[in-house]
């Protein structure tokens, strides 16, 4: 059995990218064509351990892929030793971005990078064709992307419609053509009736919900899977109802050029100007005429809206200690002495009239919370007055905690390694026995089958352990972080006043119990998640 002397434990990180646009090109760059050569390279060259990372319908200019990224943590975790692709476009076609990763990150990190196709393979030293592959791919993306732009500029300038899919009140027929959907057009008759007789945007939505009517994701069926249609098929935004009501293709014209990407490569969406926008009336069937259309836009634009309060938000990562949810900051204009600004679970105010919360408030006022925090701060400077004592303490506590873990760990791992190392030794012998007859083919294949299914599945416990063992590592790195703040601020004796800079700089998190009555008086569990040291303490606030 072949394994690698460096690293023999890592992932070796089968890399596969499609784009919708590769999709044209046939059945060379398919999913499947890809990971059948990476699988069969891997195997030929007895790199062993392999993991397949696979971005199906992403473009190789985007480097935010979901796989892509999870490779990025596993190298950053060092538990992949080799990255292999088919061919430098896959990995991506921008010739920075590609160069950055392959000449800096993987360097780093002492990754083996083999793009097979084009002969790169950096444990042979640095190919010079490289650079000039990754920069072709680079001009190829963008060649596309101007080609795309300038079809679609065509296309919208003719007035053909640029959007693919029919707003709602509308469907396609078999020519592509927009035609009245009639159930959906009777709310959307519905929501432009009720916003002429007066009814502001968030009155509609509960309007909708109370009859029961289909948000417009949950009636097509094209929703998020766990999201909001999902869950609750009848719960509309009030974006929602204002996108309807803003949409002058009801009035029976197709809107061109509403937004432009900022570069050719980009996906950054910016909104185009009103009076941008490329306008061709009567181009399929009205559900709302241009009266009622014209009423609607004069009474929203006068419609007064209410200045967003401005005042930044002291706890951004604040939490129910219950069910997990974030806790929502709930802001008061006016009356800030009998209806202070507080904290509430989410999950809480996602009651229903046909379904109780799953969650109560666990309300917190955001004056007595920083209060607590300030006092908590100022706590741990004041305890950090005899510096070296502080980071003794610190450090006992921290191997109090994690040392018999991490020692359980490092002993698993090291008697897991062993194993392996045993199995490898077992198959050579029997592999011995069968070449000199002492055991038939059938039962080599057998044993030989069942060890090998035991080596890969304690492989996979290996990276598992090895990914462990990194956070701890991790963990300390982020232990001198706190004491580098604590010692910062300690120059000004303590935290006079609290700002979301000092909380974002001293907590990672703060979790709210539900208020309590004990003995008549109310009780409420507060947990303070410092940086790099976690709970500290859980105190109760009173």
């Amino acid at each position: 059995m072949n394994t690698q002397q460096t690293g023999q434990y890592k992932i070796t990180a089968l890399y596969a990218r499609l784009s919708a646009d590769d999709e044209l090109q046939g059945d060379s760059n398919s999913i499947i064509h890809q990971k059948q050569i990476l699988e069969e390279f891997a195997f030929n060259h007895g790199l062993g351990n392999c993991q397949f990372y696979v971005d199906d319908g992403f473009s190789g200019t985007n480097f935010e892929r979901p796989d892509f990224q999870r490779m990025l943590t596993d190298i950053e975790n060092e538990i992949v030793g080799t990255v292999i692709v088919k061919d430098l476009s896959r990995f991506g076609r921008n010739y920075y971005q590609v160069g950055y990763y392959t000449e800096k990150v993987f360097l780093e990190h002492d990754i083996r990078f083999i793009s097979i196709v084009d002969n790169v393979d950096s444990i042979n030293g640095v190919n010079e064709f490289a650079p000039f592959h990754n920069l072709i791919n680079d001009f190829y993306a963008k060649d596309i992307a101007k080609k795309q732009k300038a079809v679609i500029e065509s296309k919208g300038n003719a007035g053909k419609r640029l959007t693919t899919k029919a707003i709602y009140g509308y469907k396609k027929n078999d020519e592509g053509q927009w035609i009245v959907d009639e159930e959906a057009a009777a709310v959307v008759r519905k929501i432009f009736e009720l916003c002429i007789k007066g009814k502001g945007i968030q009155m509609i939505a509960n309007y909708l919900f109370a009859k029961q009517i289909k948000n417009p994701s949950a009636y097509t069926g094209k929703y998020r899977k766990g999201g909001v249609a999902e869950k609750n098929p009848y719960l509309w935004s009030a974006q929602t109802v204002s996108g309807i009501l803003s949409r002058q293709e009801y009035c029976g014209d197709t809107v061109n050029f509403k937004s432009h990407r900022k570069t050719l490569c980009s996906k950054v969406v910016v909104k185009n100007d009103p009076e941008d926008y490329k306008i061709f009336p009567n181009t399929h069937e009205a559900i709302i005429s241009r009266e009622d259309f014209a009423k609607v836009q004069e009474i929203r634009s006068k419609r007064k809206r209410i200045k967003p309060i401005e005042e930044p938000i002291m706890f951004a990562e604040i939490y129910c200690a219950d069910c997990g949810s974030r806790m929502h900051i709930m802001r008061s204009r006016n009356y800030k002495k009998t209806k202070p600004d507080c904290y509430i679970c989410s999950l809480s105010r996602k009651s229903t009239a046909v379904k109780q919360s799953d969650c109560s408030s666990h309300y917190i006022t955001e004056s007595a919370l920083k209060d607590h925090v300030l006092k908590s701060l100022n706590a741990v400077l004041e305890s950090a007055k005899d510096f070296a004592k502080f980071k003794k303490q610190i450090y006992a506590d921290y191997n109090k905690k994690n040392s018999r873990s991490l020692n359980e760990i490092k002993r698993n791992l090291t008697e897991t390694q062993k194993r392996i190392s045993k199995i490898d030794m077992i198959i050579k012998e029997m592999y011995e026995d069968k070449v000199n007859g002492n055991i038939s083919l059938e039962i080599f294949q057998k044993l030989s089958s069942e060890y090998c299914l035991e080596q890969k599945e304690l492989s996979s416990k290996v990276l598992d352990l090895k990914k462990k063992c990194a956070e701890f590592g991790q963990t300390k790195t982020a232990l001198k972080g706190f004491f580098d703040i604590v010692q910062k601020y300690m120059e000004h004796g303590s935290v006079n006043e609290l700002t979301p800079e000092i909380v974002s700089e001293f907590i990672d998190r703060i979790e709210i119990g539900e208020t309590k009555k004990v003995d008549g008086k109310r009780q409420q569990h507060v947990n303070i998640y410092f940086r790099g040291i976690g709970l500290m303490d859980s105190e109760i606030l009173r």
